[in-house]
């Protein structure tokens, strides 16, 4: 029997017009043929420009992104993440464009924008909402909309999906369909591709979830696990980054109080990791686009449930603290200088939130250098790796392409350990940029070694 549905084509708070009715008497379309569907992304960071390459092996993909240079950039094959190479780019059967009216070709859209927080630590759901609307005004009766932007649990559903139906004037179910599919993208891990990363899908029903499982089968082979809802897979995710968070929170906690009481962190750690069961994470810096602020939007939510989230907030704010902890435990090291950091020449070595990644997006060395600035220290800083696109603070530091050439200097900081800096640097090397008894900070111990230790004043946690 056909399907009769009255449905709006417009949604608003207005009262409902007769003449803002149709009549729906068509069947709900079929899914799409999930082995060679055209596939459209939104967001062509770490997480969607992958996946449109990934879908190119079967049919034409399209890859959205409103930046017209990164679109410029990707048409002449160049990928400033470095996760993709440039004779994939230049390969793929994939149409790279700003025009949004290009996803009315595409069977399954899939949106990959991020999830930032504001200056107030609150969910910015602006990129999430733009995409919406862009879906609802070019959507093809019969498509599949999938999400993977994290997001609190209950954003799919309660936030995009109204824009969705309100914009294109469908109803999902009867013209198109709905999934979640987090992202589970490790930036500058060659061991950890797309393909190597096992996906969570779950679908409006669950016809709509063993449509997914076959559509990511196309690009992942570690598997796939189909969650029991787009609400318990939207909280998966932004589990797996609190979880992180609150226990590299824990370590950094612990590295504050270990080392007032004398006691290195790490050799803690290590001595711990004996036993079996014991979970192995160290302090650091946390920072990038997901650990430092997903949990955020937990906080959110349960303040919109009446739920503090203390554990999670906490969490929060003291990994935010660690990078002036860092501060003070330098002007420790230079306790013989009666005027603490003030004309000190401080190197610090790294920019990018993490290990061979070029995103600087959120890293925690920008407030480190910060800090370091407003107690009066000129501050130099040497990351070939990072790649800046956005300010992110560090107002006080000059980049500079050469440390050696702007040396000597009264103090280094290593805040990461990328592998052009194992290449770059050893004891000899480091000796060369400081006089006898500097200090040293080494947050990963990587620099750790009798030549090292016997020069600097030097510190790990």
């Amino acid at each position: 029997m056909p399907i009769v549905n009255v449905l709006a084509a417009d949604r608003g708070d207005e009262p409902l017009q007769m003449d803002h009715l149709r009549l729906v008497t068509e069947e709900p379309p079929p899914l799409p043929d999930a082995a060679v569907c055209r596939v459209g992304v939104i967001g062509l960071g770490y997480v969607g420009l992958p996946l449109v390459l990934g879908y190119a092996k079967a049919s034409r993909a399209i890859g959205l992104d409103i930046s017209a240079s990164k679109i410029e950039e990707l048409r002449r094959g160049i990928d400033f993440t470095g996760e993709v190479h440039g004779d994939e780019l230049k390969a793929a059967d994939a149409l790279f464009t700003t025009d949004p009216r290009c996803l009315a070709e595409a069977d399954v859209i899939i949106v990959c924008v991020p999830t930032p927080v504001n200056s107030h630590n609150r969910p910015d759901y602006g990129p999430l909402l733009a995409a919406s609307r862009s879906i609802g005004q070019n959507l093809k009766r019969g498509s599949v909309v999938v999400f993977e932007s994290t997001v609190d649990p209950g954003t799919t559903e309660e936030r995009c999906l109204p824009i969705i139906e309100q914009v294109s004037g469908f109803k999902e179910g009867i013209d198109f369909y709905l999934g979640y599919s987090p992202e589970r993208i490790n930036p500058a891990d060659p061991t950890r591709k797309l393909a190597d990363i096992k996906k969570i899908v779950a679908g409006s029903t669950p016809e709509v979830t063993d449509f997914l499982e076959a559509l990511y089968s196309r690009v992942v082979k570690a598997g796939l696990f189909k969650a029991a809802s787009i609400r318990v897979a939207e909280a998966a995710k932004i589990l797996e980054n609190t979880q992180r968070d609150v226990n590299i929170a824990l370590m950094n906690q612990m590295m504050t109080l270990f080392d007032k009481m004398g006691v290195r962190s790490t050799d803690v750690i290590a001595a711990a990791s004996s036993k079996w069961n014991f979970h192995h994470y160290r302090p650091g810096l946390v920072g990038g686009h997901c650990i430092a602020v997903d949990p955020y939007f937990l906080v959110d939510a349960g303040r919109r449930h009446g739920l503090p989230m203390e554990l999670v907030a906490a969490a929060r704010a003291v990994n935010e603290q660690t990078p002036l902890y860092l501060v003070e435990k330098l002007e420790d090291l230079f306790a013989a200088r009666r005027s603490g950091l003030h004309g000190t020449r401080v190197l610090v070595l790294g920019r990018s939130f993490k290990e061979d990644c070029p995103d600087t997006r959120n890293s925690k060395t920008f407030p480190m250098m910060d800090a370091l600035w407003n107690r009066g220290a000129e501050v130099f800083n040497f990351d070939p790796v990072a790649f800046d696109d956005h300010f992110e603070g560090g107002r006080g530091a000059r980049n500079i392409d050469d440390p050696f050439a702007e040396g000597p200097y009264d103090a280094v900081i290593i805040t990461l350990t990328h592998a052009v800096f194992r290449q770059q640097f050893d004891a000899a090397t480091l000796i060369n940029l400081a006089p006898k008894h500097a200090p040293l900070i080494d947050m990963r111990g990587s620099f750790e070694s009798p030549e090292v230790k016997d020069w600097f004043r030097y510190w790990r946690p």
